[in-house]
């Protein structure tokens, strides 16, 4: 009796890491890249616009904006008929703009990038959409990759926070 429970003993350990979860997205095991994606154009403008409901703030007409001698954006968002606005940087908007608009800032911090020429008063906060990644899997957001919910709060608490820069300014 004494010998099998040493030959148990032995065994035992060396079966124990055959037992753990086969699937990567269980328990332990190493977990796959998460496959990110970015808020739509669409979605991030809704976003937008309800935040600037809820602040009671409305939206002016449409507006183009020279940010460089040669460069032109027309802005998604104007607020009332101020100088400040809100654009969002989709996929398309990049290529077309190029290095005209600065890329998002590593650390998160929020991008305004001034007119020139006639619209040397504008500033318009740069909402790129790869700033706004998120996992749609549920193991990828326990893990601590953003979710869906967690980027759109960012993206509606950025909003907020450009709002009291606005406010700060004199703007509304």
């Amino acid at each position: 009796m004494r010998r099998l429970l040493c030959v148990l003993a032995l065994a035992l350990p060396a079966s124990l890491p055959a037992c753990g979860p086969t699937s990567t997205h269980g328990g332990g095991g190493p977990a796959e890249p998460a496959e990110l994606r970015t808020l739509s154009e669409e979605r991030a403008l809704t976003l937008v616009r309800e935040v600037l409901a809820s602040e009671s703030i409305p939206r002016g007409a449409l507006w183009v904006v020279s940010i460089q001698p040669d460069t032109e954006i027309e802005v998604d968002v104007r607020l009332a008929s101020s100088s400040f606005g809100i654009e969002w940087i989709s996929p398309q908007d990049r290529a077309d703009v190029g290095e005209a608009v600065p890329e998002p800032a590593s650390g998160g911090q929020l991008r305004i990038v001034p007119g020139t020429g006639d619209d040397a008063g504008a500033q318009i906060l740069i909402l790129d959409h790869s700033a706004y990644e998120y996992a749609n899997e549920r193991e990828h957001v326990q893990r601590g990759v953003p979710g869906a919910r967690e980027t759109e709060e960012r993206l509606r608490r950025d909003v907020r926070d450009y709002l009291h820069y606005v406010r700060g300014q004199g703007g509304l």
